[in-house]
């Protein structure tokens, strides 16, 4: 999955709009000790980062590992996320496991399914977590917005606290009020709550002998309903803008498939001829192949190799590569079915031959056409879906069918028949 990796990350790059010298791209990305005046941006796979950044930092990855003082805002979103270091700006941080050990001079918003946090935020905190820790160490300057199932702090806040979650355990100190809603509520030993406290909860609060709270406790009965609909616990709205937009997505998807689309034409022109010409032959009988094949007889064929490959010491080595090779065909169905596609309408525009330069046209042209059914997601999927079988079941036909040599492209009515080959 490597080139796939690098090729979609190469397609986000192709969009991003910024100089080459502060952007990186691929699988793995590993900058060390880095020293950098302006902004960073990396999209990887994985990324391992150290040094110094002077102006954003920007990392969309599925691992992220990070060591880096920000000059400016620091924008990470990946499936783990570990960060330490300072930034002198914002924070946006969304993740499936985040570990954050950072000073954030500015505001912190912070997304994830288990979210640990140790340091000192200058701004306001905006947390909307499954799990999430404050460690003793850490200080929130200004008010906190903290939702979740389970929160556990043991910081200290200089402002409010509002806090929506299943459970809440305090340990820390809180300055200002706290307005907290959940179905249990434990002010742990040592807690000190120097406002008031407003509890709303399906039992009073467990509240610990010697815990200080000045401002007294307010407490009114509620049937707590966690409720999580992507962007926010019911209340605690969580701004992460660090995930671009669909359009952003949409684009990148164009230049991948038009990056392994043009891959395939330079590498193997007169096969991709071939499958075209397949295409125009059986225009009807292709898909449905294709049909049987995407995702069944893939499969089945998947399946049936490794099986025969195992069966000897020999053959089970060249399992990776028979794996890595049915990957291959499934990325680029689709983008073969385009080329078919669209070699179908051109040969029908009184073009004699076409050739690679014109294939790649009508591929972007495609491409685009295809995504520009978007505004209507079926559609752009029940295209996409019937391109690839296009593809599959050309490819098929063009691998095991007959060999024959027709031409490469029908003449225009009236014209001469050209004898050129399609391969």
């Amino acid at each position: 999955m490597f080139i796939r990796t690098l090729l979609f990350a190469a397609g986000l790059a192709a969009l991003t709009g910024v100089s080459a010298d502060a952007q990186h791209f691929g699988g793995h990305v590993e900058l060390q000790n880095i020293q950098r005046e302006g902004d960073l941006e990396v999209i990887a796979g994985s990324a391992e980062i150290s040094g110094v950044v002077g102006g954003n930092l920007e990392i969309f990855a599925g691992s992220i590992e990070a060591q880096v003082d920000v000059g400016g805002d620091t924008h990470l979103a990946g499936g783990n996320v570990e960060i330490s270091g300072t930034t002198r700006g914002d924070a946006e941080i969304g993740g499936g496991a985040v570990d954050v050990a950072m000073d954030i001079d500015g505001d912190a918003d912070i997304g994830g399914g288990f979210v640990n946090y140790s340091g000192t935020i200058g701004g306001e905190l905006d947390i909307a977590a499954g799990r999430f820790v404050l460690s003793e160490q850490s200080v929130i300057t200004r008010t906190a917005n903290i939702s979740g199932k389970e929160v556990i702090l043991s910081g200290r806040f200089l402002s409010n606290l509002e806090v929506f979650a299943e459970e809440v355990e305090i340990s820390g100190q809180i300055a200002g009020d706290a307005d907290i809603e959940a179905r249990r509520l434990a002010i742990q030993p040592g807690a000190v709550i120097d406002g008031r406290l407003v509890y709303r909860g399906p039992a009073e609060p467990d509240i610990a002998a010697d815990a200080v709270i000045t401002g007294g406790v307010e407490y009114t009965f509620s049937d707590v309903d966690i409720e999580w609909d992507g962007t926010h616990f019911n209340f605690a709205d969580l701004d992460l803008d660090i995930i671009p937009a669909t359009p952003f997505f949409i684009a990148a998807g164009i230049a991948f498939d038009f990056i392994l689309g043009v891959l395939a034409l330079l590498l193997m022109p007169r096969g991709v001829a071939r499958v075209s010409r397949k295409f125009r032959e059986r225009p009807l009988l292709a898909p449905l192949v294709g049909l049987f094949l995407f995702p069944m007889g893939w499969v089945m064929l998947l399946v049936a190799g490794i099986v025969l490959l195992a069966i000897t010491l020999v053959g089970i080595i060249l399992i990776p590569f028979w794996v890595t090779f049915a990957l291959l065909v499934l990325m680029l169905a689709y983008p073969l079915g385009v080329i078919a596609v669209s070699d179908f309408f051109l040969s029908r525009t009184g073009i004699r031959q076409i050739g690679t330069g014109i294939r790649m046209l009508g591929l972007l042209i495609v491409l685009i056409l295809v995504a520009a059914l978007c505004v209507v997601p079926p559609l752009a999927v029940i295209a996409g879906i019937i391109l690839s079988w296009i593809g599959l079941g050309s490819w098929a036909f063009a691998a095991f069918g007959s060999k024959g040599e027709g031409p490469v492209d029908p003449a225009p009515a009236g014209g001469t028949t050209s004898t050129t080959a399609a391969v």
